[in-house]
């Protein structure tokens, strides 16, 4: 019997250490004169020298930016490229209003961490 609840344990265990991101998970959300913010990150985020853009993110590392409907998330592939999704669109380049919202999440991480 203690053989079987030690197995299901270890399962168990394996089960919360694969489904979450390993490392810090952050979730901040504000609202604000009719406008709602929510922006979910993991992992490490390299920035350029200005801040507003990515140049690299960590293994299994993301952003999931949402402002007022519009949404953005970032995350790399399994070559290390980023890749994005705007309103449900995947691109890997982003246009201009991609590009704001994603300075706009930058801007918000920065505010909570030092971040490179």
């Amino acid at each position: 019997m203690k053989k079987l609840q030690l197995i299901i344990l270890v399962m168990l265990m394996a089960t919360v250490f694969t489904a979450c991101h390993r490392g810090r998970h952050t979730t901040i959300v504000t609202e604000s004169n009719g406008v709602s913010i929510k922006i979910e990150y993991a992992g490490a985020i390299l920035l350029n020298d200005d801040k507003t853009d990515i140049e690299q993110l960590s293994h299994n590392a993301y952003i999931n930016y949402n402002n007022n409907g519009d949404q953005l998330y970032v995350a790399d592939d399994p070559a290390g490229h980023l890749f994005y999704e705007l309103n449900g669109d995947k691109t890997s380049v982003l246009n201009g209003h991609g590009k704001t919202l994603l300075a706009q999440a930058i801007k918000i991480i920065a505010k909570h961490q030092y971040i490179r």
